[in-house]
């Protein structure tokens, strides 16, 4: 699928259920912020009854910078999250407490340039080379566009006015891992007589063992909503 389709199914959706909330009957509903796992989140909601209710959610984790050397490389890189959601909460006890389930599309994602440092070694796969100042090992871990949201939460009743709500769930889903090498450390480990990009790949997969293991990003938040 090209990046240009996969962008454009990102807020499909959130556009899907807030056209349906358009079209509900104009009462009970809400307009609500929160904080949590998942950064800033705005959304809007409808409830339908004591027990059902539907949101549509956007939120947003502002660029995250980390730094941290591991087997003797210097990595630097960033994290951002752009998501839009559908939610569908049913209250099975016509309270606060509810369970929740949708569907959560976008982009979540970190980057991270590797700079091994200089006059030391470094093992890609298992090619050992000395390293200088062009030389990097990058490395990306993104989650799927479109992952499926489970979890409980308290808040988002029919009742008007102010009110407060938190949610504790999953999206579910397994990050991808991809990377890259430099020219110049492509060539070094092509001197080895080794193919650095099948070098690379055995890489990958030391820490692919270890992202594989992950089932999805935990949501904790919490925030208020105002009912009309």
């Amino acid at each position: 699928m090209s990046r240009a389709r996969t962008r454009s199914r990102l807020p499909a959706c959130a556009a899907f259920l807030v056209t349906a909330l358009a079209a509900a009957p104009a009462a009970a509903q809400s307009v609500y912020a929160g904080v949590g796992t998942t950064g800033l989140s705005l959304g809007f909601g409808h409830t339908y009854s004591a027990q059902l209710g539907a949101r549509a959610e956007a939120s947003l984790v502002p660029t995250l910078s980390r730094s941290f050397t591991q087997d003797g490389i210097d990595y630097s890189g960033e994290v951002k999250s752009t998501r839009f959601a559908a939610l569908f909460d049913w209250h099975p006890l016509s309270g606060v407490f509810r369970l929740t389930a949708g569907l959560s599309a976008g982009k979540t994602a970190g980057d991270f340039a590797g700079a091994p440092s200089t006059g030391s070694t470094i093992t890609i796969g298992s090619s050992t080379v000395s390293v200088g100042p062009a030389d990097r090992y990058d490395s990306r871990i993104e989650f799927p566009s479109a992952m499926p949201y489970l979890g409980l939460g308290w808040g988002h009743t029919p009742a008007r006015g102010w009110g407060m709500h938190a949610d504790v769930g999953l999206l579910i889903g397994t990050p991808k891992v991809t990377g890259s090498l430099s020219p110049s450390l492509s060539a070094k480990i092509a001197l080895t007589g080794r193919d650095p990009q099948a070098e690379l790949e055995r890489e990958l997969q030391t820490v692919r063992e270890t992202t594989d293991k992950i089932v999805g990003l935990p949501v904790l938040s919490v925030g208020v909503s105002y009912r009309w």
